[in-house]
């Protein structure tokens, strides 16, 4: 169970949705399928502290922080 952020691609409504295996996740506000995830942030590896820095695993391909 993971609580993730989604972008809906019909209307643009950004949402939080609390995900549990393979459920589908609809949008909110126009209910539709269409919705992909938004990734935010910075990712962090190891125990060196930020990405990018000797710590990073170059295996996050959609990390805002360090573009591996």
């Amino acid at each position: 169970m993971a609580l993730l952020r989604f972008q809906c691609e019909d209307c643009g409504k950004k949402f939080e949705e609390l995900v549990m295996g393979s459920k589908t996740v609809k949008c909110p506000d126009c209910q539709s399928a269409r919705v992909k995830r938004a990734y935010e942030g910075k990712c962090y590896f190891g125990s060196s502290g930020a990405a990018g820095t000797g710590g990073c695993s170059g295996s996050c391909a959609t990390c805002a922080g360090c573009h591996h």
